[in-house]
């Protein structure tokens, strides 16, 4: 990913999903679920809760987790 698009941490991502109007809404084993209404739909985003909270996610599972967002990268990262 570029510099305009840095890796992100779990806090990162969950403080993202927050800012964009998600809610916890439960986990299930290392993995978050935030559900949230965007674009006049309900999304269900998976957050992998990596073995170290500083540790950042490899561009494919972010990419999902922000495809999951329904929002484009430029809007999930103007939440940062």
């Amino acid at each position: 990913m570029s510099g305009q698009y840095p890796p992100l941490t779990p806090v990162e991502v969950e403080a993202i999903l927050k800012r964009a109007g998600f809610s916890f809404d439960r986990s299930s084993g290392s993995h978050h679920q935030w559900k949230g209404f965007i674009k006049g739909r309900w999304r269900l985003v998976t957050v992998d809760q990596l073995s170290r909270r500083s540790e950042t996610y490899g561009p494919k599972l972010l990419r999902e987790m922000i495809r999951q967002s329904g929002m484009t990268r430029k809007e999930f990262y103007s939440y940062l």
